[in-house]
């Protein structure tokens, strides 16, 4: 609703089309975590072992 706000011109389904975009490379990469959990835990093994 902000950007609504800031640009009275934009319809609100140009808004969340664009944010929808957004949303799906989100959904995905949450997705990615969940099935393969090591790709977040990599760093912290790799700093502080195991």
């Amino acid at each position: 609703y902000f950007l609504k706000g800031v640009v009275p011109e934009w319809d609100l389904k140009d808004i969340y089309g664009g944010m929808m975009q957004f949303m799906v490379i989100q959904v995905f990469g949450l997705i990615l975590i969940i099935l393969f959990p090591q790709i977040v835990l990599w760093l912290p093994e790799y700093i502080y072992g195991k």
